[in-house]
């Protein structure tokens, strides 16, 4: 992007560190003269893009085979083995496994139907070590931040 913010913003994990990038954003075009361009800086989101951009490609062809897979047992739903474990988990769910331990947490994940979201993106302190290299899912937790369709949106 002009102010080389993508990655920092695709990078945020809450509403408060996107708003320090739209802070950012508005500090620039008000005083163009404050931004310097990094070229060390372009260079590693231009990997991190490549990089997201393989990984995408994993997620595609993963659903691919799991289509097919479907479609050569003769189901009639063709997205039955990729809703195998992908219902989200809730803040009460992830509250609740916070006081388990590892053994009981992945027992209970597998339990609770989110064999496809990633455990560390939401257990583990700063979440999930592997970020965009991870080939699980990493979706908010319902109930945290997030809107549902049937809900009200100012403007």
């Amino acid at each position: 992007g002009e102010y080389q913010l993508m990655e920092e913003c695709t990078a945020s994990k809450s509403i408060d560190d996107i708003r320090d990038v739209i802070a950012k954003v508005v500090k620039y075009q008000n005083d163009p003269a404050s931004f310097t361009f990094d070229l060390a800086k372009a260079k590693k989101d231009k990997v991190a893009l490549a990089k997201k951009k393989l990984e995408e490609g994993k997620r595609k062809r993963y659903e691919g085979r799991m289509m097919r897979k479907a479609k050569r047992e003769g189901r009639s739903d063709l997205e039955y083995y990729l809703r195998q474990g992908a219902a989200v988990p809730t803040v009460e769910e992830i509250d609740m496994l916070c006081s388990l331990s590892y053994e009981g947490q992945l027992k209970a994940w597998k339990a609770n139907d989110h064999s496809q979201h990633c455990m560390g993106y939401h257990l583990e302190e700063g979440g999930c070590k592997r970020d965009r290299a991870c080939a699980f899912l990493h979706v908010d937790a319902i109930g945290k931040n997030t809107f549902h369709e049937t809900d009200e949106v100012a403007g």
